[in-house]
């Protein structure tokens, strides 16, 4: 994919300090490459769109080494061997698979191979739409196909080790001399949340699957031996992470910051892979959560919008643009009420006017090239979402003529498609989460409330018809002349537009006066303007 300043086939270069750029300058200062850029997930459930920042930042990372000539591989695994450790609000009938490892587990659908298949193909169908196309691997096959064998191993062989890592990096006292940093799949009930190591001898080990050894699962009390390669056991997280990254030979992996505390995950994965695996832990960054209602997002409580349900709102680069702009240390607050789409949108058109150089902001011009999803986007006229929003619900409203007007010049083909967008979105964002006051319909007939309205502001509206009457008006043009004749009148705003307002749609707010009167049919606004200004003298 070309940098934007071959796309758009001009000498002059964009540069800023945007966080990709900064970041992978400062990893190239360390490691030159090549790079194998990793990210994962356990497929729990439905992922809330939190997720999706891990998955995006990685791929702009990927991205931007690519675009400075470095090769990098963008690898995504779903680690499905991991047991199910809380039961899902809307599967309450999969309590009897709590502690069996995901991939093991039937698909809620019934056609998908497991439930880890399930989810991971949904989160999957999402960051593929956000343009994001990473290799994907399972831990499932990995463990299954002995890729883990030689790094369980050595975990076991090297297990004191491993003991005192935790201990000096954790200061846990709960890892004794009995703690083993396996967990094994048992023979007999196939959970592998719930046995506990009894011994290692260097070919099997010897195991119980404990009925109390976790509050969430009941073991079978089941007692046995077997090898722990090829799938008969998996690595705890904090050592699964290091050996994965020697596996698959990650050199770039950022992580959410509650990994990257000190004394934490991604601290005792790094002395791990150092003393243990012999080999540096990746280039590592840390994030802040995607949070939704002040909430860390989290897939097995379901807590937070879906990954896949913010593609029901947003298009899919706009949704890009949500997760790649923020700075990955700053905290980010997702929800699709309020004011938060139709700002969002704002900041997207700032950042495509930086792009195309019709705005000097050369960060937000970089923002907009790794939102992208696919190619070099078209330079086309893009219309306030806020103002589509409030045009869509007027009637009779040719939306592309007043578009067009507001531009100035006819629409092109790619005006057409980009307004035809904005109003889809727009569409579904009033259905679902627009906040009361973006909601309007224009009544056929004078609403009752209008009969409360002032003689003050029933001679207001006799003037704004007056004006209207005598020639024709752009929104801009007709919008500050409301606002010179109500100052004229001594009147507030709220007054004036308020009446408006009123005689209008039946409520005291409303969408921007001048392009909204504008947007009607003219003889239909003077006859409801006179009839709402009758006793007006």
């Amino acid at each position: 994919m070309a940098p934007p300043e071959e796309a758009r086939g001009d000498d002059e270069k964009v540069s800023g300090h945007m966080w990709v750029d900064l970041l992978v300058e400062d990893l190239l200062k360390r490691h030159g490459g090549p790079h194998v850029v990793n990210d994962a997930k356990t497929p729990s459930g439905h992922v809330p769109v939190g997720h999706l920042r891990g998955v995006i930042m990685h791929d702009c990372v990927a991205r931007a080494l690519r675009d400075a000539g470095v090769s990098a591989e963008f690898l995504y695994g779903f680690d499905d061997y991991d047991p199910m450790d809380d039961l899902p609000p809307h599967l309450p009938e999969y309590a009897r698979y709590l502690g069996t490892p995901f991939v093991n587990i039937p698909s809620p659908d019934g056609r998908a191979p497991s439930y880890g298949h399930y989810f991971a193909a949904e989160f999957t169908g999402v960051f593929e739409r956000l343009g994001a196309h990473p290799r994907i691997y399972r831990t499932s096959e990995m463990y299954r196909s002995g890729q883990f064998d030689e790094a369980i191993r050595a975990a076991l062989d090297q297990v004191q080790a491993v003991r005192e890592i935790y201990r000096e990096v954790t200061h846990s006292a709960r890892v004794d001399d009995r703690w083993w940093p396996i967990q094994v799949l048992c023979e007999r009930c196939g959970r592998i949340g719930t046995t506990n190591v009894l011994a290692w001898t260097g070919d099997v080990v010897e195991y119980h699957c404990a009925p109390d050894k976790v509050a969430w699962a009941e073991g079978c009390g089941h007692r046995g031996t077997r090898s722990p390669f090829g799938g008969g056991s998996k690595l705890l997280y904090r050592v699964e992470w290091p050996a994965k990254w020697r596996i698959l030979g990650v050199t770039v992996e950022g992580a959410g910051k509650d990994h990257m505390t000190r004394g934490g995950t991604h601290d005792v994965a790094r002395a791990i892979s150092a003393r243990v695996f012999g080999r540096p832990a990746p280039y590592a960054f840390a994030y802040e959560f995607l949070l939704f209602g002040g909430k860390k997002m989290s897939t097995s409580k379901a807590v937070g919008v879906g990954a896949a349900e913010i593609l029901e709102v947003l298009r899919p680069d706009l949704a890009r643009f949500l997760i790649v702009r923020p700075l990955p240390r700053r905290q980010l607050e997702f929800d699709p009420g309020g004011e938060t789409i139709p700002t969002l949108y704002d900041e997207y058109d700032r950042a495509a006017a930086a792009y195309f150089r019709d705005l000097d902001n050369p960060d937000l011009a970089r923002t907009f090239y790794f939102a992208r999803i696919a190619g070099d986007p078209p330079r086309c006229y893009r219309p306030r979402f806020a103002k589509v929003a409030h045009l869509i619900q007027m009637p009779a409203v040719d939306l592309a003529r007043v578009v067009a007007r507001e531009k100035g010049a006819p629409l092109t083909e790619a005006d057409r498609e980009e307004l035809e967008r904005r109003i889809a979105d727009a569409r579904r964002w009033l259905a679902a989460y627009a906040p009361e006051h973006y909601k309007f319909e224009v009544h056929a007939s004078l609403p009752t409330a209008a009969a409360a309205l002032t003689r003050a502001q029933r001679q207001y509206l006799a003037r704004v018809a007056e004006s209207l009457s005598a020639r024709a008006w752009t929104g801009e043009e007709l919008h500050a002349h409301l606002h010179a004749l109500r100052a004229e009148m001594t009147l507030t705003p709220r007054e004036a537009f308020g009446a408006i307002y009123q005689a209008f749609l039946g409520k005291d707010s409303g969408p921007q006066a001048g392009w909204f009167l504008t947007a009607l049919d003219r003889q239909f606004v003077l006859r409801r303007l006179q009839e709402a200004a009758q006793d007006a003298a």
